[in-house]
């Protein structure tokens, strides 16, 4: 099963540097970006769910800290890359995408926070 993750997950991450490259080569540089940070941040996600090899003493309850901040981390960089797409004039969407993608990554950056002060 784990050489089979190791090919899905290679795949998944040539197939989105494919997808920056195409959209920086094709003018569409910040959609492109946006969409890489958020799915490269899926691909961080699910090596820090299932690692290959568990490290001694693993704590599970820091690697769900650590997903939730990658998670947070990930919606927080599209965010702001939608919003400099906004910005430029890239098309309309990006003005009510960008808002929602902050939003999402605040409240998983205020989980992560929140866990820590409890």
């Amino acid at each position: 099963m784990t050489t089979f993750r190791v090919y899905y997950l290679s795949l998944f991450v040539i197939a989105i540097t494919a997808m920056l490259i195409l959209g920086w080569r094709g003018g569409e540089p910040w959609p492109a970006s946006v969409f890489a940070v958020l799915l490269y941040s899926r691909v961080w996600r699910a090596l820090i769910i299932r690692p290959f090899s568990r490290p001694p003493g693993d704590d599970p309850v820091r690697r769900a800290n650590r997903f939730i901040g990658v998670t947070a981390a990930g919606w927080l960089g599209s965010g702001v890359l939608a919003s400099a797409a906004a910005l430029v004039g890239r098309r309309t969407e990006w003005v009510f995408v960008a808002p929602l993608f902050l939003i999402v990554g605040a409240l998983n950056l205020w989980v992560v926070l929140a866990g820590r002060r409890a």
